[in-house]
This record gives structure tokens, sequence and C-alpha cells, in this order.
């Protein structure tokens, strides 16, 4: 077994960059178009960024974080609404009560309002800290996330490779056994043995070929767990070309620690939690200051009749009323003596100044529906300062603190739980890397077994059952060592998860 030894260097530097965007989708979707024939662990680590679905359900909350940034700094300015209403009133006589105001035109109308508003508290000022803390969050659990998916990627794969060489080991097992078969045979028709030797012979090749049916369901199997994780579809005949090594290494409780403490995406995430927790906490507290609400308005309307008589009709009854008053108040000025004031342009039965109304009206009776008639602008202030809430901000305060207390809570859960998980995993690796050295030399010795019992046999100084026991021996400390050489490495990986960083050379 081969192994580039910067494997978990390259692993973790790819998968970060992937979390910052630098793997190219539209080569990702070339790549899904077809099943893939080769992979190495890189491009499956790549393709799980891609196409897995449950990463992605958790990648996709970065996708928001940049417009909930820029809604907290958009609190900051005034927010505009622009409306328009458009209305229509039947002609008819209009009734109140038991009156009628007269017979009225239809009525077409459209009135648009313009409004600036903005609305300050102090509560306000904060909310941006509290949006870096979760979004520092966010990125944290992104990051948990993208750990445990290379961990897992890594796994599979590791699992793969695995089945391949079970696989392999049962076909040369099946190789030793019919050897021994024919052997026995040979040894039958000399008379060296007996037909017995041949039937044990038998039994260890049909052992021989169920563990070969089991090793071949395993290759099935671990390769649809790959394409599984992955996301995409992949060949079942796909060949893992990324391979692996014991190596040894000189980790550190201590160093491991510290490492964990400072990269460990969970805790980052509830280190975050609790900045974010103690800014909310602050934001209950200041709702007993006063809070600030400015507002401007711009409005206009235009109304247009679909008929003038009616509206020349009460025009011309208004200026004839005010040259009525007009010509009363000149009486009373004469009995003071003073001069009367000119009253002509209100009298109605002057034809010039019928007309002169007549084309008021007309001009006034037109411009619907945008030619609006603009209305004073309007600018308002209200400050707010808060009484009594019926113990609402109490209730508040009280569940920030204790939100912010849990969060800091979860903050000592997790560092005890790494330091118990980093120690653990450390023993673990470093018990499976001499596991796989010992299973290393049981190998080499039933190797070695196996050559001096099959010698045996074949100068007739022992029997079959010497040889069965030593091949079954042989076999099965070939699959002991490569399960001890796939824990070590699965041991690893997952060290390497909790850290967050590589850890080798």
């Amino acid at each position: 077994m081969q192994q580039d030894p910067q494997i978990g260097l390259k692993t973790f530097v790819l998968a970060w960059l992937m979390a910052l965007g630098a793997i190219c989708p539209v080569g990702a979707a070339a790549q899904r178009s077809s099943p893939v024939d080769v992979l190495s662990l890189e491009s499956a680590i790549r393709m799980a960024h891609d196409y897995n679905p449950e990463y992605q359900i958790q990648a996709s909350s970065l996708e928001t974080l940049a417009w909930r940034r820029r809604e907290v700094w958009a609190s900051f300015v005034p927010s505009a609404t622009l409306s328009n209403f458009f209305g229509y009133t039947a002609g008819g006589e209009r009734q109140f009560g038991d009156f009628t105001l007269g017979t009225q035109p239809a009525l077409a109308s459209s009135r648009y309002n313009l409004g600036l508003s903005l609305d300050l508290s102090g509560g306000l000022f904060l909310q941006p800290s509290v949006v870096n803390a979760q979004e520092d969050a966010t990125r944290a659990q992104v990051d948990g996330a993208l750990a445990g998916l290379v961990e897992e990627v890594t796994r599979v794969y590791l699992g793969t490779l695995q089945a391949d060489e079970e696989l392999e080991q049962a076909l040369a097992e099946i190789e030793r056994t019919r050897a021994h078969v024919s052997q026995a045979e040979v040894q039958v028709a000399v008379g060296a043995a007996t037909p017995l030797d041949i039937r044990r012979a038998e039994t260890q090749e049909g052992q021989a070929e169920v563990q070969l049916l089991q090793a071949q369901n395993s290759v099935v199997t671990n390769r649809l767990a790959l394409m599984q994780i992955l996301g995409t579809e992949v060949s079942r005949d796909v060949a893992l070309t990324t391979r692996f090594e014991i190596f040894e290494s000189n980790l550190e409780t201590v160093d491991l620690l510290q490492l964990s403490l400072a990269q460990n995406p969970a805790l980052r995430a509830s280190q975050s939690e609790v900045a974010a927790a103690r800014t909310q906490t602050r934001i209950a507290q200041i709702q007993y200051l006063p809070s600030v609400s400015l507002s401007v308005n711009w409005s206009g309307s235009v109304f247009q009749a679909d008929r003038l008589g009616p509206l020349m009709s009460n025009r011309l009854l208004q200026v004839s009323g005010q040259f009525d008053g007009c010509i009363q108040n000149n009486r009373v000025l004469g009995l003071l003596g003073d001069s009367p004031a000119d009253c002509s342009s209100f009298d109605v039965s002057d034809p010039l100044v019928e007309s002169a109304v007549r084309t008021q009206v007309m001009q006034g009776n037109q411009g619907f529906p945008f030619g609006y008639n603009s209305q004073p602008m309007s600018v308002s202030a209200n400050v707010s300062v808060p009484l009594f809430t019926g113990f609402s901000r109490q209730l508040q305060i009280e569940e920030s603190r204790v939100a912010a207390d849990n969060a800091e809570r979860q903050v000592m859960v997790e560092e005890l739980r790494l330091r118990a998980d980093v120690e653990t995993a450390l023993r673990t690796f470093q018990t499976a890397l001499r596991t796989a050295e010992l299973q290393a030399g049981i190998r080499e010795t039933t190797v070695e077994e196996l050559r001096l019992a099959q010698e045996r046999f074949r100068l007739g100084l022992a029997s079959s059952i010497e040889v069965v026991d030593a091949q079954a021996n042989l076999s099965q400390a070939e699959r002991n060592e490569i399960s001890a050489v796939y824990d070590f490495h699965m041991s690893f990986a997952a060290l390497e998860s909790l850290v967050g960083v590589s850890l080798r050379d």
C-alpha cells in the first residue's frame, strides 16, 4: 500500500478553497454529465462539495449573509414609499340624511403620496454587532459541516479501498486453497495421503469461496455508499487512485488541544453565539431610552368630471354669491363713507365674466390621471419615551441574559467535549498505529508457517490438517492487517476533523 505523504494537507487545503468558492461550478457541472471512471480522494471531496445535498443545505445559509448585512445598514437610511390611488364616483344626487345636496357628475380622481420615514432607537445601533456575530457563527457552522463532509468522504473512500484489498486477498486465498486441493490429490495418488486430506482441502476451498462472495458484495455496497456521499453518479468499476501507507507521527495531546480550541468549527460557532447573545442583552437593556421617528410627505391630487354642466352651474352660483356679497359690502362702506370695491369681476350677467368663469371651469377639469395639483410638503417628528410596558422589557432583559449565560455554558460543554474527544482520538490513533505494525508482523509469521506446513505435507511428514490450519491463520492475519491499516487511516482522519486542520507534515 502506497500513499502520498502530503495527502492530508492537500485534502484540507482543497476543502477550504472550495468553501471560499474557488472551485469553478461550470467544470463541476460538466464532470457530472457522465459517470466518473477514475477518482482520487481530492476529486471525491470536490464532487461531494459540489453535489452532496446535505452539505448544500448547510452551505446555502451563506447565500443570505451579505443581504442580512445590507439590511442592517439600510436601517439607517430612510425608507421610501410611493403610492397612487385611482378612483371613480358615478354621477347622481348626493344625499346627506334627509337632505339632497344636488346632482353631481361622474368623477374620476387620482392621488399620489411620496413619503420618507426613519425610525431610530438605541437597539438599532447595536444590530451590526449582532449580525457580525451571527455571521461568524454561521460560517463556523458551515466550516464544521465541510470538515464533517471531508471526514465522511475520506472514511467512505478508505472503506472502498479496503473492500478492494479484501477482494484481492479473497482471490489470493482461493488460489492457495485450490493449489492445496491439487497437492492433496497428488499426494493421494502416490499413496502419501488419504481421501480425507482431499476433503479437508476442498472444505477450505469452499470457505474461501464464501469469503470471496462476501468480498465481492462489499466492493459493490461500498461503491454505492461512495456514490451516495458524493451526491452524483460514479461508475461501478471506478478506479480509486489515491493510496495510503502507515506513517509515524509525533503528535502530543497538549498541542492538539491548543489547535482544536483555536480551530474547531463547532467551538468557534458557540463562541460567536455568545457574542451575539451578549449584544442582544444590551439591546434589551437600552429599550428604556427614547426612540425617534421622522417622516416627510409629498402629495397631490387631480379630479375630472365627465360632464361640465353641473360644474358650470355650481361655479356660476358661487361667483354670483360673491357678487351679492360684494354689493352688500359696498353698501356698508358707503354708509361709513369709504370708497366702494369693484364688483364687476363677479357679475355673471356680464358675458365676459360668464365666459371667464366657464373657461376657468374647463381648464380646471382636466389633467387626469397624472396632472396632479401638488399639496404642501409635510414634515413630522415623533419622540417616544416608554414609561410602563407591562414588564415586557424586564422579561426580554432576563430572557436575553439567561440565553447569554446558556451560550457561555455551551462553550464550556464544547471545550470539555473537545478535550475528551481529542485525547480519545489520539489514543485511538496511536493504538491503531501499533496494531497495524503488530498485524504486519503476525502476517509475516503466518506466511512462514504456511510455507513450512506445505513443505512438510509435500514430504509426507504432516497431514493436511497443518496446511489447512496454516492457510486459515494466514487468511485471518491478512484480513486483520488490512482492517488494522485502514482503521489507522480512519482514526487519523477523525483526529484531523476534530482539530480542524491538517496534521500531516
